[in-house]
């Protein structure tokens, strides 16, 4: 294909279709820096008018020079109607900005970046002016237009645009003249110990009705009272106006296990009116809680939860196990060799539910033991990450092997866990 001049491209497309300096200055969006494309459009405009009023012979639609005043030719112009690609749109930047302007109120945001939906007939337009002329240094009408509108919008807000995780983001539709706005998602870090055990670390939504209330759920929508999350939640859902809370953890204890030592979190927060709050003042009333306490609120992002989740922090567990039969003190020495070979477990019975039924090997990196009566004993188990604590003290009818009970040849009647310790110590999350 042969390159063709700026000079070349803007006298074809200046004789075939009419445009305004927006739209003609676009084609070559890529050339320089510092110029606007209504700028680099005029620029050119106006070196073509050079040409022809010096005489050279150029065949162009006298549209496009309206307005401009020739000294040596006679040139014929008259008003254009509409600019082919655009449809004159530029012309109601101001109008959209003052639009946007109404939809921001009562929002509290600092940063904000425009979107906007373009009508397929100017895209179309576009696209065609693209074909017959190249696109070797061109810039999308969608990419203008979210610059141009976000500048009037800086101007009548004196609020910043930013085009990487905005406060808010505001969608213009173009031909209906509608804006929406988008708020993005307030992300706090923290860490949680639930004193409680029958409390679940994320809302339990009722899986029979989807929380409208039913038979199941008595009418509640859910199936606990309240779990770590709603009560972390309450206090900043009402500071910030927002929507609804998502939980974000690193992994999480069972509904009957209590979690006595600092758990990372992340909570999100969906559609905050209000951005800055005072999350050492959230922290005391969130510890007024009997049943949940955290620490070290602070803001953060979203890629964060990403690290979170992949986290891989080994825990310490306290269980308190009682058996059907008196406990045979000789056998106890042999809970040692459970940490000698790795643990081999097929997805528990109790989850196997919602999880794919699969191997997995996991270690016991510590274990010590402490008898409390004649049936009860208290172990401490220092485990990897992903070891399921009561499978490998039950056994989970053989999915568990090895396990305590069938060391101890005893069948476990009860257990109370507690994690006691979550070993962060290689991630900087305090």
């Amino acid at each position: 294909m042969v390159k063709m001049k700026i000079e070349d491209v803007a006298i074809k497309v200046l004789k075939k279709w009419v445009l305004c300096d927006h739209c003609l200055g676009r084609l070559f969006g890529q050339i320089l820096s510092g110029l606007s494309n209504e700028e680099r459009g005029k620029i050119i405009r106006y070196f073509i008018a050079f040409l022809l009023d010096s005489g050279e012979k150029i065949e162009v639609n006298p549209s496009n020079f309206y307005g401009i005043k020739f000294r040596n030719i006679e040139f014929e112009t008259k008003e254009p109607e509409k600019c082919f690609i655009c449809k004159n749109i530029f012309e109601k930047k101001e109008t959209f900005a003052k639009k946007i302007k109404e939809n921001l109120k009562g929002i509290e945001f600092d940063t904000f970046l425009i979107g906007s939906k373009i009508p397929e007939e100017i895209l179309k337009a576009e696209e065609k002016v693209w074909e017959e002329t190249g696109i070797e240094f061109v810039e999308s009408i969608k990419s203008e237009i979210n610059r141009e509108i976000g500048k009037e919008v800086e101007k009548i807000i004196k609020k910043k645009f930013k085009m990487k995780n905005p406060d808010v983001t505001i969608i213009v539709d173009i031909e209906k003249e509608k804006v929406k706005v988008e708020i993005r998602s307030l992300y706090i870090f923290g860490g949680y110990k639930k004193f409680v055990r029958n409390i679940p670390q994320s809302k339990w939504i009722c899986s029979k009705c989807k929380g409208k209330g039913c038979k199941y759920c008595k009418g509640k929508g859910k199936l606990y009272q309240t779990s770590v999350q709603e009560i972390i939640e309450k206090p900043l859902l009402k500071e910030t106006k927002g929507k609804k809370s998502y939980m974000h953890a690193t992994g999480r204890e069972d509904i009957d296990a209590r979690c006595l030592d600092y758990r990372p979190f992340i909570i999100e927060i969906e559609k905050p009116i209000k951005r800055k709050i005072d999350l050492k003042r959230i922290e005391r009333e969130i510890n007024k809680s009997k049943k949940v306490k955290v620490k070290g609120l602070r803001f953060t992002t979203k890629e964060q939860i990403k690290i979170l989740k992949s986290a891989r922090l080994d825990k310490t567990y306290l269980a308190l196990v009682e058996f059907e039969k008196s406990i045979d003190r000789k056998k106890l020495k042999e809970l040692k060799n459970l940490t000698k070979e790795p643990i081999l477990q097929k997805t528990p019975l109790r989850v196997l539910h919602r999880r794919a039924d699969k191997y997995r090997k996991r270690s016991v990196k510590e274990i010590s033991w402490r008898i409390i009566g004649r049936k009860k004993l208290m172990l401490k188990v220092k485990a990897e990450a992903g070891l399921y604590i009561k499978e490998l003290i039950t056994g989970d009818e053989g999915r568990t092997k090895p396990s305590v009970q069938e060391i101890l040849g005893n069948k476990v009647k009860k257990i109370n866990l507690d994690v006691i310790k979550i070993h962060v110590k290689k991630l900087r999350f305090w």
